[in-house]
C-alpha cells in the first residue's frame, strides 16, 4: 500500500482569513490588527493559537475551533482535499499546517520469487 501526505502550511496572514469567521462568531470585530501569532501545543497535545492583538486582549484558538477553520478556508479558496483522507493539524516551524494523508495501491504484489 501506498501512503501519500501533503501539508497544507498556513502563512499568518492565511491563518488570519481562516479565523475570521470564528472570531465574528464570537461576537467580535475581525477588523483587528494582529501583532503576532502564537503557535503551540495544549496541555493535551493539540495545536493551539493565540493571535496577540494590538488594543485588545489576544484570542485564544483551539484545536476543534482550528481544524474547523482551516478545513473551511481550504473548501472557499478551492484547495483540494479528498473525502476519504485523514486530515489533521501541526506545526511547521511556527505555522499551522493541515496534514492530508491518502492510501492508494495494492496492499501486496503478484511477483513470484520462483519466477526468474
Amino acid at each position: 500500500m501506498i501512503l501519500e501526505s501533503r501539508s497544507i502550511i498556513f502563512s499568518d496572514e492565511e491563518l488570519f482569513l481562516a479565523l475570521r469567521p470564528v472570531i465574528e462568531s464570537r461576537g467580535l470585530s475581525s477588523d483587528i490588527t494582529i501583532a503576532g501569532v502564537i503557535t503551540r501545543l495544549d496541555e493535551e497535545g493539540e495545536v493551539a493559537v493565540t493571535l496577540e492583538v494590538t488594543d485588545s486582549e489576544p484570542l485564544e484558538f483551539s484545536s476543534r475551533e482550528l481544524g474547523a477553520a482551516v478545513l473551511n478556508h481550504c473548501i472557499d479558496q478551492g484547495i483540494p482535499l479528498p473525502r476519504g483522507s485523514y486530515k489533521e493539524l501541526a506545526t511547521r516551524g511556527d505555522h499551522i499546517a493541515l496534514i492530508v494523508r491518502m492510501e492508494s495501491g495494492a496492499a501486496h504484489t503478484e511477483i513470484d520469487i520462483n519466477d526468474e
